[in-house]
């Protein structure tokens, strides 16, 4: 579904964010920098007295040329300053965006300072947001001060003038000043190298990230308490030494970094005031489906990780509720939109005291913000004011694509043979080395088919430099491209035969297809046969450009890297098992992106494993074969145990081929908690123990509790390669769950809201 960017000045509404506590003022900074080029044009600039004062704390002079123009930095902005304002009460007079070359790194520093932090008073809420590129820069401090070297840096507008990146301790000055004066800030950066201070892509996907200037060098230190140790939250969408990634093409009207991408969907999913390590949680669970490589960053101590996202009190019990702005004919106009997860076909419920029951029904989402619905009784409308409360009593899951991939077209059957013979001789002639598998091994060379001028192409992937045209498959043709001082790792992706391409049929399943590798989820991918002195081809559906040797130890891709591969020797083949196993992938993809709508009866309990030797919590994300765990219920830090109502609870494993495996829960005593649980910190769920067994890979955890049982919760979490069977349910949380258990499209209405959905993602290794 495609959105319409709303402008804030055509905002008709708000929505009535509760009273807070406390009549703090919420002020934000928002930065988005696409294009770094425009303001370097100017003629004649002159370094302002600031930029100077800056300048003498770094060693030489910024040098850089030229800077990347990024896709999503603006979106991004632009629709956090809509999230802040529609959902969490932020009075737009208090919000303040600066876009492209407005943001200067004068304008940023200024505003951080007088803005969030000299005009605020105890109590207030401050928040700065940054996207755009970030970069990283020498740090000569002694290494007990400064291990790395290297201090993070977020690039402004006007770096390419000779203005100096904003150091990491520069912000940290700034920031360290809110909690001394009482006010609570939050930070928030969508930036490369961000654990620190940072923003860029995956593979193919557009980079936010640029080298650092080998021209400039610090000598700094801080002095005194970290901003995070003295209670600023800090919330980062990457490591300090890794990029972050930018999503070309996403459900929130086109391009978005990763992270905020899944910040503003677990935001609308989430009761306004969530616990911000909740809220981290989920985006970071979802961001991780679409960039693997990217850990994201919570720097939250002093308790406000118990706490909401700005500081205020959690309360993961409140209601949703959106306000009636208009009432045009049988048109509800709504000021609440996906950024509350609300859909088309949702069902809302008037809340006010003393007025009868009035249910509406949304009949169209506009954006983030903003959502048409009609009265399901007609006669209800008069009776309906501006300024109405709704509360969502009946939730739809949106209906739309898991996945994209992207196919690609090769010549017929009977010439790509032809080639692929000319190929495997080649293989045997040429001396290099010659990949196998991209998604195990990187390489640093690609032969591909361009099927826009029906030739082989060779790439090489260490630089930009355009393909090169090969004239004829023979050893002769790649003497002089390939690297003669370094042994070349050369891959030979093959294409899809026009015929296996037509009999894909992939209209059945949730996955669109993309037009270029770099919009896509999975590529379709062809290689030599793996055996030697075979002519012949094999495919599989892999991430684009992404390996495990690039991937550092402690990382990993919450997707599959790649299906198994596939031969066949009919004209046709291997479109069956392809079109399955992608039918699988949509599957994996539909569980990590199941997100449920915020309910008023939140679950405060989680899933963790305890060995079953030693009796310990499992606190990292490794575990090896032979290993033996319990299945255990963990209240949630700082939650309230008391009254909480029991749910039906079900736990399943997707392992690292795809298949589901259904762990606990048959509807035979699986309520929790249970008489006498009500003060447990541990509950067990069984005395069963878990064995750690292959395929070794990555394993995902699901923990589901509902306040109904699922029907056949055997079919519904227990599914391999083939589409789980059984008669349509006639719950619709039940009918929600084979939908993503199939990977097959359609609105499930009417979903209730009492249900809650968790992921434990884990790597599990052979016996060491």
């Amino acid at each position: 579904m495609k959105l319409r960017a709303l402008k804030s000045a055509s905002l008709l509404l708000t929505l009535l964010a509760p009273v807070p506590a406390r009549a703090e003022v919420r002020r934000a900074l928002l930065v988005g920098i696409n294009d770094y080029s425009s303001i370097a044009q100017q003629p004649g600039y002159v370094l302002s007295e600031q930029t100077l004062l800056r300048l003498r704390a770094v060693r030489g002079r910024p040098s850089r040329k030229t800077l990347d123009k990024l896709d999503g930095a603006v979106n991004d902005a632009e629709a956090m300053k809509e999230m802040l304002i529609q959902r969490f009460g932020f009075d737009e007079d208090n919000v303040i965006v600066l876009l492209n070359r407005q943001a200067t790194a004068d304008s940023i520093l200024r505003l951080l300072q007088v803005h969030l932090i000299d005009k605020a008073k105890p109590g207030d809420v401050s928040l700065f947001y940054f996207a755009g590129h970030g970069s990283r820069i020498r740090n000569l401090a002694p290494k007990k001060d400064n291990p790395s070297g290297l201090d993070s840096t977020l690039i402004p507008a006007d770096a390419l003038l000779g203005v100096p990146d904003i150091r990491s301790k520069e912000l940290s000055r700034i920031y360290s000043e809110a909690p001394k004066k009482g006010v609570m800030l939050t930070v928030i950066q969508d930036s490369c190298y961000s654990g620190a201070a940072s923003r860029g892509a995956v593979a193919v996907r557009k980079m936010r990230s640029q080298p650092l200037d080998p021209a400039v060098s610090v000598d700094e230190s801080l002095s005194g308490p970290l901003p995070e140790d003295s209670g600023v939250l800090v919330m980062t969408a990457s490591q300090e030494y890794e990029p972050a990634a930018e999503l070309v093409d996403t459900d929130l009207n086109g391009a978005h970094g990763a992270f905020t991408w899944a910040l503003l969907r677990a935001l609308g999913a989430s009761p306004i005031n969530e616990r911000a390590d909740r809220i981290f949680q989920r985006a970071r669970a979802l961001m991780q489906s679409k960039a693997p490589m990217q850990e994201p960053v919570l720097l939250a101590k002093k308790g406000r990780n118990a706490r909401g996202l700005f500081g205020q009190p959690s309360d993961s019990g409140q209601m949703i509720t959106v306000a009636v702005g208009r009432v045009m004919g049988s048109v509800i106009k709504l000021n609440g939109g996906l950024a509350m997860s609300l859909h088309e076909g949702c069902e809302l419920k008037r809340v006010a005291h003393g007025k009868s029951a009035v249910n509406i029904r949304i009949t169209k989402v506009n954006g983030l913000s903003s959502s048409d619905a009609v009265f399901i009784q007609p006669d209800d409308g008069e009776r309906v004011q501006p300024g109405d409360l709704f509360a969502l009593e009946k939730w739809v899951a949106p209906d739309g694509a898991l996945l994209h991939v992207y196919v690609g077209k090769g010549p017929l059957r009977a010439d790509l043979d032809r080639d692929i013979g000319a190929l495997a001789e080649l293989r045997k002639l040429m001396p290099v080395d010659w990949v196998e598998d991209p998604t195990v091994h990187a390489p640093t060379h690609r032969l591909s088919w361009d099927s826009s001028t029906s030739k082989w192409t060779l790439t090489d992937l260490a630089t930009s430099s355009a393909p090169i045209l090969i004239q004829s498959l023979t050893p002769n043709a790649f003497e002089r491209l390939l690297p003669r001082n370094a042994r070349a790792r050369l891959f030979v992706q093959i294409p899809p035969a026009a015929e296996m391409v037509a009999a894909l049929r992939l209209e059945n399943v949730a996955a669109d297809t993309a037009d270029s590798p770099g919009k896509a989820d999975y590529v379709l991918l062809g290689r030599l046969c793996a055996t030697p002195g075979t002519a012949a081809a094999e495919y599989s559906w892999a991430v684009p450009d992404l390996s495990e040797d690039a991937l550092p130890k402690d990382r990993f891709s919450a997707l599959p890297l790649r299906t198994d591969w596939f031969a066949g020797t009919a004209a046709d083949a291997p479109a069956e098992p392809l079109r399955n196993a992608l039918v699988g992938l949509t599957r994996v993809a539909g569980w990590l992106s199941l997100t449920p709508p915020a309910s008023d009866n939140a679950w405060p309990y989680e899933l963790v494993l305890q060995n079953a030797k030693t009796q310990q919590i499992l606190s990292g994300q490794e575990v090896r074969g032979g290993e033996q765990y319990k299945l255990m219920l963990r209240a949630m830090p700082g939650a309230s145990l008391k009254a909480v109502s029991p749910r039906r609870v079900y736990v399943f494993v997707i392992d690292s081929f795809g298949r589901g495996t259904l762990v606990f829960g048959e509807n035979l005593e699986n309520e929790f908690p249970r008489i006498g649980d009500d003060s447990a910190e541990l509950i067990p769920l069984t005395d069963v123990t878990i064995t750690i067994s292959e395929p070794y890979g990555l394993d995902h955890y699901f923990l589901l509790a509902s306040a109904t049982p699922i029907d056949n919760p055997e079919t519904v979490f227990s599914f391999s390669d083939v589409r789980t069977r059984g008669a349509q349910p006639a719950d619709p949380l039940s009918r929600l769950l084979v939908h993503t258990g199939t990977a097959t499209r359609g609105t499930v209405t009417n979903v209730p809201l009492n249900w809650s959905i968790e992921r434990l993602t884990l790597r599990s290794r052979p016996v060491k």
